[in-house]
């Protein structure tokens, strides 16, 4: 599709994707305010989470995030980075809260969610959030910090489409290249925790989204093998077939590789570590 060309506007200095997005971010998910939903959304929205679907603006998706909120009635929204061709765009975010189910004990956990739209609205987001973070730090009291607010993230320049770096970073992906990024680069790794990363042995990777804004490029990805260990009390599945989702931001570098392709790099991934869990023991136990 072609790039939206459309002209900061005079009053907010903000083209109508950025405008939108921040809307989104605090008139709508900080505030709570729902009655925001039928300007920033289609009807027929569509939520994709690990292997969920959640369709439906009014009924399903408005269902889901009031639960959230009846969980951490202050639930806080911190946007870190925003990627846009124009037609598409990504958001590197925290949420953080406290959680009345919990005795009001704290948690703060990542997310990296992709966009389309269709000029005025959102039609869909594809989005994974760090829950394993978020469970361990309502067990153990001890939140993780919230992570430094973009300086403003809806100035960031609308990058055209790069075909050459799309091609780089998906063929690196399904080539599993994802695996050898620093573990820092992970799920709760850039608050400073060492992420525990679940191994999946026999992988085999599909890229379920990608799209570039110049050398950066959004993804979403599963990966489907063989688990092999990695995250605690679930040694007893080892070799049990499973699936992981992830969403990122990669980057294709100007440097070639000897193959004489651009080399990439990982930005920022978060991976449905507790889908991972629940689809290994639930599963395994019906």
């Amino acid at each position: 599709m072609p790039l939206r060309t459309d002209s900061p506007d005079a009053a907010t200095g903000l083209t109508p994707f950025h405008a939108l997005m921040r809307r989104y971010s605090f008139a709508y998910t900080a505030s709570h305010d729902f009655s925001q939903l039928a300007s920033l959304m289609v009807d027929n929205y569509l939520l994709r989470m690990g292997e969920h679907e959640i369709r439906g603006r009014d009924t399903a998706y408005r269902a889901a995030t009031q639960r959230q909120y009846d969980q951490f009635p202050g639930l806080g929204f911190t946007v870190h980075r925003l990627v846009t061709n124009g037609e598409r765009l990504a958001l590197v975010f925290t949420e953080h809260g406290a959680s009345r189910r919990h005795g009001g004990r704290l948690a703060a956990w990542r997310g990296i969610s992709l966009y389309h739209w269709d000029g005025a609205r959102l039609l869909d987001c594809t989005v994974e959030q760090d829950y394993f973070a978020r469970r361990r730090q309502l067990a153990d009291g001890v939140p993780d910090p919230v992570g430094a607010p973009g300086h403003d993230p809806w100035s960031t320049p609308v990058a055209a489409e790069d075909v050459t770096a799309l091609n780089s970073v998906v063929a690196w992906l399904r080539e599993g290249g994802i695996d050898s990024a620093p573990t820092d680069r992970f799920d709760d790794g850039p608050t400073g925790a060492v992420p525990v990363r679940p191994v999946l042995s026999d992988a085999r990777w599909t890229v379920l989204d990608a799209f570039s804004a110049g050398t950066e490029v959004p993804f979403a990805v599963r990966v489907d093998g063989v688990y092999n260990g990695g995250l605690p009390g679930l040694d007893d599945q080892r070799g049990v077939p499973a699936s992981l989702f992830c969403t990122g931001i990669a980057e294709s570098r100007s440097d070639v590789a000897p193959d004489g392709r651009h080399t990439v790099r990982l930005i920022e991934a978060v991976t449905d570590r507790i889908g991972l869990v629940r689809r290994l023991t639930y599963d395994r136990a019906r």
